[in-house]
């Protein structure tokens, strides 16, 4: 009877040190991956050269994110939240071509963003699913690396245009 209840104490504790170890909301998440340094607004360059401005605010105090990008003939608004139920933090965007639905982790010192778009193309619907990587490089620099994304949701290799992996580098805004 005591192997028993030693168990139960055991997987008891166990549980509970890993039910610490999720954030219980937005706030708790980003301050688990230190990722405040993202907060601010953001200048880089799109491929083409055009000047892209991106920021990220809190929308909602600890419990929703916005997103503004600008770049281009392209304008988007996101929001990022906290699912409660899965305990992940998940993300919705929109712009004139379409939505956007993503999920936010951390790994290797960076977060990761997996987004699937839905649109339309040539009237029809498309679905494109791809990452990004965003990481810190120092207080005012950040760099972004668009990564593929399996079938199976796994995110993949950084895509490559001419044999160089697609980057972007962004510079907080003063």
């Amino acid at each position: 009877m005591k192997k028993l209840a030693s168990l139960f104490v055991f997987i008891g504790l166990t549980l509970n040190v890993s039910a610490q170890d999720q954030p219980a909301n937005l706030k708790e998440a980003v301050d688990m991956a230190k990722a405040n340094w993202l907060f601010g607004d953001w200048q880089g360059e799109g491929s083409d050269g055009t000047p892209r401005l991106l920021s990220y605010k809190w929308a909602l105090k600890d419990a929703a994110i916005s997103i503004h990008s600008t770049g281009g003939n392209m304008e988007s608004h996101g929001i990022v939240g906290f699912n409660p139920k899965t305990g992940k933090v998940v993300g919705k965007s929109f712009s004139k071509r379409g939505y956007g639905d993503s999920e936010w982790s951390f790994a290797d010192g960076k977060l990761i963003e997996k987004i699937t778009l839905n649109g339309m193309q040539n009237g029809e619907p498309r679905q494109f699913s791809f990452a990004r990587s965003v990481r810190s490089v120092d207080e005012n620099t950040m760099e972004t690396t668009y990564h593929q994304v399996s079938d199976t949701g796994e995110v993949g290799e950084a895509f490559e245009r001419d044999g160089a992996k697609v980057t972007q580098t962004w510079k907080r805004k003063k």
